[in-house]
């Protein structure tokens, strides 16, 4: 059994505290996030610290390639390279190609990038990294990968929130620790954003998300329905968000299809076209998962379900509003315990709108 003497001692040797980095003579930076889509909703929060401590450097991201259109509406990011890799899978995909990530990281070594924020802890993505030739390379220490940063911090705290210690990768460059928030440019969408306000006929619908990587920690389906119900009968419209099998098993449930709207009806497809679809809404309401980080990030109202996911950590830290309902598992998790959190929160923005209008 390791003792508290013996840990200590594994991580003074796992962190290495490099010279300080001068942010402002950068010029060219890579954001590192080869994780899955909530991670790198996650990672976003460090772009806007990082263009004021580097105004004049050239911002990039390297991502997994299902993630590609989410990493293109981060404010200042001027390009990404997007690859799935190798070793690891993508949700709904297999493992990626060799090949495909050969070429994302001769990009990654052609960009001669002076300085790379790893967000993504494995050990192999630091030693991809570091083989690119990147001089600088500043990550929290986790999974071996310290062997291959030039700064390793130590590692993440599980009972922080992960924006908390994210941030802790800016210290090196001088960039004082803030509250941080993760956002995404709803202003890119403007075209896909107009034609769904169309499809919708001008409505700002609820969005119900019932789903997540993890069947095990959803809420039941018939309280979801329950949920919808609720909705209904104060006149709120409820959008259904999801893949087309997703939603098809909800469908499946219900009278009438066109009593409610479809996210895979409304003519925009894959991550953009959901991203799109959220900004347009006037309130999420979803299991803990990418979706729901992403419709925070737009600044859209956000009510999660954490059941039990890491509600301590992972809670929605976007720019808008927000309520968080945690239980250890779903089990007895209904509509009465969800509906007076989402009234309160929909009562709350009206009152804000009103007071902006």
């Amino acid at each position: 059994m390791e003792s508290d003497s013996d840990r200590e001692g594994t991580l003074r040797w796992r962190v290495k505290v490099g010279p300080p980095i001068d942010a402002r003579r950068l010029r060219r930076i890579l954001l590192v996030d080869l994780d899955n889509l909530g991670d790198l909703v996650f990672s976003s929060c460090l772009i806007d610290p990082l263009r004021h401590a580097a105004p004049d450097a050239r911002i990039d991201v390297w991502c997994k390639d299902y993630t590609a259109p989410i990493a293109r509406l981060m404010p200042h990011v001027e390009r990404v390279i997007a690859a799935d890799p190798f070793w690891d899978r993508a949700p709904g995909r297999g493992k990626g190609a060799f090949g495909a990530f050969a070429r994302s990281w001769r990009a990654v070594r052609a960009g001669e990038y002076e300085l790379a924020l790893v967000a993504s802890p494995q050990w192999r993505v630091a030693l991809a990294v570091r083989a690119a030739g990147i001089p600088m390379r500043v990550g929290l220490a986790r999974h071996r990968n310290a062997a291959f940063l030039t700064h390793a911090l130590p590692e993440a705290d599980v009972d922080v929130p992960v924006l908390t210690e994210m941030g802790r990768i800016l210290g090196p460059l001088g960039i004082a620790p803030t509250p941080l928030a993760y956002r995404l440019d709803a202003a890119m969408l403007a075209e896909r954003r107009a034609h769904i306000a169309a499809r919708l006929g001008g409505v700002r619908p609820v969005a119900l998300h019932a789903f997540a990587s993890k069947l095990g920690r959803c809420m039941e389906l018939a309280a979801w329905l329950d949920l919808a119900h609720e909705l209904r009968a104060v006149q709120q419209h409820v959008l259904w968000i999801g893949s087309p099998r997703e939603l098809d098993v909800v469908r499946a449930r219900v009278e009438r299809e066109a009593d409610w709207s479809w996210s895979d009806r409304l003519g925009e497809q894959g991550l953009a076209g959901m991203a799109a679809t959220l900004a347009e809404c006037a309130l999420f309401v979803g299991n803990d998962s990418g979706p729901l980080h992403v419709a925070g990030a737009l600044g859209v109202p956000c009510v999660g379900v954490f059941a039990p996911g890491q509600p301590k950590r992972t809670f929605p830290q976007g720019r808008g509003p927000w309520r968080l309902i945690a239980r250890p598992s779903p089990e007895g998790l209904g509509a009465d315990d969800v509906w007076p959190v989402v009234r309160e929160l929909l009562a709350e923005c009206t009152v804000a709108a009103n007071a902006r209008a």
